[in-house]
């Protein structure tokens, strides 16, 4: 199982926000979908308003 994630949210006014967090960062805070950003900023969305959220693995590059 990969350590990161690149996480893309796609709310049900198909905006699209993505993120990369690892498995031990909260999906979810107080009730709310959280994504942290790559800047450090953190958004929280209803649960209602995702409809989709997508996660792909991150494959680190290893060096020899």
């Amino acid at each position: 199982m990969a350590d990161i994630y690149q996480i893309t949210i796609t709310t049900t006014n198909k905006e699209t926000f993505t993120g990369k967090m690892t498995r031990k960062q909260p999906e979810l805070v107080n009730g709310f979908v959280a994504l942290a950003q790559g800047n450090g900023e953190w958004r929280f969305f209803k649960p209602e308003s995702v409809e989709q959220f997508h996660f792909v693995p991150v494959v680190e590059e290893t060096k020899e």
